[in-house]
């Protein structure tokens, strides 16, 4: 950190430069933990804050003394005190990862929100299942990851929950300035899926090339339009499930994901398939899908339930825009690369116009597909970054991507 902090900038390469930002995040990772460490060691001191014995008459202003040493408001000193407390006693492995650089604050901000409502052993199987590689996945991912994780440690848990977070649900208008109002709902996950493709597949329709109003603003008139029936025929929303066959016929309990949300519950699953046209996947020995069930289909348009089943959301690095809003890219530009499973993947349109300009420039975005449906992506500064198609679990492979190789193996403070 003091050669980054004392080195001259304008003479680092962008390639040195991004290896700096790693670094810092890292750093700031430990420097976090450090801290919490720190205070988690000042809070055993006032064990009164602990709610433990031998209490002192001061003990409850810990965060007051915290606050006023690190020049914060009271609220937050001891909002600081309460986070370091809840890492040391409920989240330890999340602590060391943190300690270590994979972790940074807002990721294991991610795993306590997640797993607030579970048990100690609970939370314990659920760090053991997403810290594994976490250093290499986008807080969005590991939020997904989280969830699922949470699910699979106590399916009925999770059941319970959901069938009391049910009993919440509502629509609800709140009124705005200059003649306009916001229309909420809160809906169980399926319906609130279910609407939004409705929505966004009517508003697709209705787009022509002459066509001024944004997707948001059309999404929000078709709304109208389904209110005062002008929508013409109603058709039913595309929700996509997908399942394994156990969990499907009740031999286990497993989650399954309801594209465009997330994880859901064994029961929450097989409560949408019984109303729901089923569609079979084929996976190879590392759980990639290899195959849907064609009996519908033409076969150029089985190809892209394939490759929408294989890959769930757009392949670019980071990205989690659904698969079913993204486009069938090949890989190598047709007509030199064949229209097949090989050479096509799932990127939304913004990484798709990113990847057609990298074709067309030597400085750009390029990318390589592999086995498995593997994508190498390589950026202009040079770095590589592969993404992998979500992979079900199989008697070979569990749901887990290969961990790339660490880009920096240097201990703390980095």
């Amino acid at each position: 950190m003091d050669a980054i902090a004392g080195h001259e900038l304008g003479s680092l390469d962008d390639e040195d430069l991004l290896s700096a930002c790693v670094a810092i995040e890292k750093s700031r990772s430990w420097q976090d933990a450090v801290q919490a460490k720190v205070l988690g060691e000042f809070a055993s001191r006032r064990p009164g804050y602990l709610g433990e014995a031998p209490a002192s008459l001061f003990d409850e202003g810990a965060g007051d003394e915290v606050a006023a040493a690190m020049c914060l408001a009271p609220r937050t000193g001891a909002a600081r005190l309460d986070w370091a407390i809840e890492l040391i006693q409920r989240l330890p492995k999340t602590l060391a990862a943190m300690e270590s650089g994979s972790v940074t604050s807002s990721k294991a901000r991610i795993i306590s929100e997640e797993t607030l409502n579970l048990s100690p052993e609970a939370v314990a199987a659920v760090e053991a299942q997403v810290l594994d590689g976490v250093a290499d996945i986008t807080p969005g991912q590991l939020r997904r990851q989280v969830k699922r994780a949470v699910v699979a440690v106590d399916a009925e848990a999770a059941q319970r929950r959901t069938e009391e977070a049910k009993k919440e649900r509502k629509v609800v208008v709140s009124h705005r300035p200059d003649g306009m109002a916001e229309f909420t709902a809160l809906l169980p996950a399926q319906h609130a899926v279910a609407l939004y493709a409705r929505l966004d597949d009517l508003a697709r329709r209705a787009r022509s090339t002459a066509e001024t109003r944004s997707m948001d603003q059309l999404r929000a008139d078709v709304l109208a339009d389904v209110i005062y029936g002008n929508a013409g025929p109603t058709g039913r929303a595309l929700v996509q499930l997908i399942m394994t066959d156990a969990t499907l016929i009740g031999k286990n309990d497993d989650p399954a994901d309801l594209i465009g949300y997330g994880p859901v519950t064994a029961t929450t699953a097989r409560n949408i398939a019984a109303e729901s046209v089923w569609q079979s996947l084929r996976t190879d020995d590392t759980g990639v899908v290899t195959g849907v069930g064609r009996n519908r289909y033409r076969p150029s348009a089985a190809l892209a339930d394939l490759i929408r089943a294989r890959d769930r959301t757009c392949r670019f690095p980071g990205c989690a825009q659904p698969a079913a809003r993204a486009d069938i890219d090949h890989t190598i530009h047709f007509p030199d690369g064949k229209t097949e499973e090989a050479n096509l993947g799932c990127l939304c349109r913004r990484h798709h116009q990113i990847k057609t300009i990298g074709e067309n420039h030597n400085a750009g975005w390029k990318v390589e597909q592999h086995d498995h449906g593997e994508l190498k992506w390589t950026s202009p500064t040079g770095r590589t970054y592969i993404t992998y198609p979500r992979r079900f679990p199989t008697k070979n492979t569990t749901n887990v991507a290969p961990k790339p190789t660490p880009i920096n193996n240097d201990p703390p403070p980095f």
